[in-house]
């Protein structure tokens, strides 16, 4: 059952990565930009997160999952595409936001965390675990 929240999750995370790299238009040519953010991409494996940093990804999680599960219907009831793009754009905003809301966590580790966790089924397991323990204490 928290299967499908993850990958939830994670879905949403991936247009994350898109907006990170778009959102320097606005104000400065995304050229200049880009190459740092990229080279900011941490390298993480499952054997070098510590418990910190898999709460703090945990915590994103759910966070994300809050902003999917506000926008989601929001997406739905658009009846154009360009309608829906705006606020799909809105929620990846929202979830950006949310992730840098958590201590000890960015939307690189995040993205990065995650891809990890969707290859590694030991630190997947781990996440879950996690995850339900975080959603039965609420």
């Amino acid at each position: 059952m928290l299967a499908p929240v993850m990958t939830a999750a994670l879905a949403l995370a991936t247009p994350l990565a898109a907006q990170e790299t778009e959102a320097p238009q606005q104000g400065e040519t995304q050229q200049s930009e880009a190459p740092a953010q990229q080279s900011e991409a941490p390298q993480i494996t499952a054997e070098s997160l510590s418990e910190e940093q898999l709460d703090a990804f945990v915590e994103a999680l759910v966070a994300i999952e809050a902003v999917r599960a506000d926008y989601l219907p929001r997406i739905q009831q658009q009846e154009s595409e360009a309608e829906q793009k705006a606020v799909i754009e809105e929620a990846n905003v929202a979830a950006i936001e949310a992730v840098e809301g958590v201590d000890n966590m960015t939307p690189e580790q995040y993205m990065a965390i995650g891809k990890v966790a969707q290859q590694d089924e030991e630190l997947n397991a781990r996440i879950l675990a996690k995850l339900e323990e975080a959603q039965n204490e609420s």
